[in-house]
């Protein structure tokens, strides 16, 4: 049954991929067919695909096909070819098209995709889609001291085994965070392809630790730029800086705000893009208010945001359950939280003498949830239902997912007693793990799918903030793109050399095809079909920002062929438009061609790795998508 719920699973990403992904393109072309119908021009033929013909019509001298491949389609228009001769497919002389009507056929087919976008914008706005929690700051959970280049000889796949002699386990960024910023040249054994080699290597520091930054810092602002959705929105300003140096305002762990600004090295494990080394994370998040409790009594709520403990910056809900735990019972605390956007201090908060020390002892449930129980397995022979949250494993704070499925693993098929909350119920569950072979071994689980700490919230933003944040994201990536070029513009006729920004989007860093359906597959993977029609959505708006562009081949380049015909008073002469039109025609090819290679190198690695491996910034759900093995 688990591997028919995966092969239908795969099926239909398949088809949800190929039919949308298709249609952003047909829509585009159906756009120019309408227009061309609408203002006279001859068509010769619309395809729903590409390929060999399958089937077709031929209406008022227009043929209408289906052929092999549903990747969008095509429409053939021979009038807006700019040049002086346009002909049909037979040689036919045809007559010259007004340039006000080839700027309309030209411009529709963007302006179908901004169509379709918004419609189905609209939807989403109804339906919801996944958006950040709201936060208007994030904590710094590890700043490393050293940063994780590859040189002298070290390469991403190999596996470090040893340190200095000292024996450890992992690829080299996660070793490297337990090294400190003054260690000399280091000796590295590594294991690669199977072979054990000896490394010297030399480490560099990284600056963001030469700065100042330090795990538990809050940060509030980038640039000056306060944000809301917390490390979703830091990231994307810290990367989009075009400055060569990056400011952070913070909140340190003394309490005190201060300014951090450094120039970021180029980050190797995001292709050397202007990514931090440091991980940040989102305030800790309340679950759950359990009743009759301490937080009840103090006025904390649930969705609540944990910022700090007795003056102590709270980084991770396993951070706040163990130092919960030492606390000795009858000791008051203080607790800051933030609750929409705004900062509130609780003090009053006492641990109870008459349970062992802890969050759920204060009545603190974090978010880990049995989002799916499955039938027969000792979960839902136990009374657990979907949507529970899970408070306390054997009497241990349940912080994560991680934990719990370790827990139960650990347990080697020994009862287990599991505190949850449902429907403003708290009761306390006895659990027999079961024994099942999975992935090759046997592990002990309790037939649960659960979803983590890290979840999204379903938000519903208008049809017009979803087209603007795209404009917004492509905007922004056009101009690092093009950086290099505007700089050196800027500094014609200028004494002053231009500050060099610290990394800078390449053609290679753009996806292609290959690339845009790996994204859309793993926004499937991660969030579903809100998921993946927010995705689409994106690609939609894309597709026509980018044909707007006034370059030869795209619909920018026809429109601005026919402007400067209606302001010049005669077309372009026919040698500039083939030389134009043929050396953009070939750029384009080997521009695709070019990045194609990239996404499928990205690929390769991503494989290489593993996919279940492959951890982005948006986690949302991870644990429950259908792929998931139950626990």
């Amino acid at each position: 049954m688990s591997q028919l719920s995966f092969l239908f699973s795969m099926l239909w990403k398949i088809l949800f991929i190929t039919f949308f992904f298709g249609f952003c393109v047909f829509i585009h072309e159906f756009g120019h067919l309408l227009a061309a119908l609408w203002r006279g021009l001859h068509v010769e033929k619309f395809s729903v695909g590409f390929g060999k013909k399958i089937w077709g019509f031929t209406i008022r001298g227009v043929e209408y096909v289906v052929s092999w491949l549903p990747f969008g389609g095509y429409v053939m228009l021979p009038q807006l070819d700019p040049s002086d001769n346009p002909t049909t497919s037979s040689g036919e002389k045809l007559p010259l098209c007004p340039p006000q009507d080839r700027i309309i056929a030209a411009f529709s087919g963007p302006f179908f995709n901004v169509l379709f976008g918004f419609l189905l914008a609209t939807i989403m706005w109804a339906v919801g889609v996944w958006e950040a929690p709201p936060a208007p700051s994030c904590i710094l959970t590890q700043v490393p001291q050293i940063l994780p280049l590859f040189k002298d000889g070290l390469k991403l796949t190999d596996q470090v085994i040893a340190v200095n002699g000292q024996e450890t386990e992992g690829y080299w960024d996660e070793v490297s965070t337990e090294i400190p910023a003054d260690s000399e040249k280091l000796q590295l054994k590594v294991l690669r392809s199977g072979e054990k080699l000896e490394l010297d290597y030399v480490p560099e520091s990284n600056p963001e630790w030469d700065a100042g930054l330090r795990p538990g810092f809050r940060i509030i602002a980038v640039n000056g730029k306060s944000f809301d959705k917390g490390v979703e929105e830091m990231t994307t300003e810290y990367v989009f800086t075009k400055e060569a140096s990056v400011s952070l305002t913070v909140i340190d762990n003394q309490g005190q705000q201060q300014e951090i600004s450094y120039q970021p090295a180029p980050n190797p494990l995001m292709e050397n893009l202007g990514f931090p080394f440091f991980q940040a994370s989102n305030p800790v998040s309340i679950g759950e208010i359990l009743p009759d409790s301490a937080a009840t009594r103090a006025g904390l709520q649930k969705g609540d945001q944990l910022l700090e403990l007795n003056g102590k910056a709270i980084t991770t809900a396993n951070a706040l359950a163990e130092t919960l735990r030492e606390i000795p019972a009858g000791e008051i605390l203080s607790l800051k939280i933030s609750r929409q956007q705004r900062e509130m201090l609780f003090e009053n908060l006492k641990m109870p003498a008459d349970q062992a020390a802890g969050a759920a002892a204060l009545g603190l449930a974090f978010n880990v949830r049995a989002e799916r129980i499955l039938a027969g397995m000792p979960a839902s022979q136990a009374g657990i239902q979907a949507g529970d949250c899970l408070i306390a494993l054997n009497g241990q704070d349940i912080t994560d997912v991680e934990m719990f499925v370790n827990g139960i693993r650990e347990s080697e098929g020994r009862s287990v007693d599991i505190l949850v909350f449902g429907n403003g119920t708290l009761r306390k569950v006895s659990v027999t793990p079961a024994l099942n072979h999975q992935d090759g071994r046997d592990v002990y689980q309790v037939g649960m799918q659960l979803s983590g700490t890290a979840a999204k919230i379903i938000g519903h933003p208008s049809p017009w903030r979803q087209f603007t944040n795209v404009v917004d994201q492509t905007t922004r990536t056009l101009g690092l793109l093009f950086s290099p070029l505007t700089r050196k513009i800027k500094s014609i006729g200028s004494d002053e050399k231009p500050e060099a920004p610290r990394t800078s989007i390449q053609v290679k860093h753009m996806s292609g095809p290959l690339g845009i359906i790996m994204m859309l597959w793993y926004k499937l993977k991660l969030e579903g079909l809100r998921g993946g029609f927010s995705f689409i959505i994106l690609i939609t708006f894309s597709l026509a920002m980018i044909n707007l562009l006034p370059l030869p081949v795209l619909d920018g380049g026809h429109i601005v062929y026919a402007l400067l015909e209606l302001v010049f008073r005669k077309r372009l002469p026919v040698k500039i438009i083939a030389i134009l039109q043929n050396t953009f025609a070939a750029l384009l090819i080997a521009l695709m061609l070019y990045i194609t290679a990239f996404d499928g190198k990205r690929l390769f690695q991503r494989l290489s790795f593993g996919l279940q491996n492959d951890q982005s910034s948006t986690q949302t759900e991870a644990v429950s998508s259908p792929e998931t093995q139950p626990k």
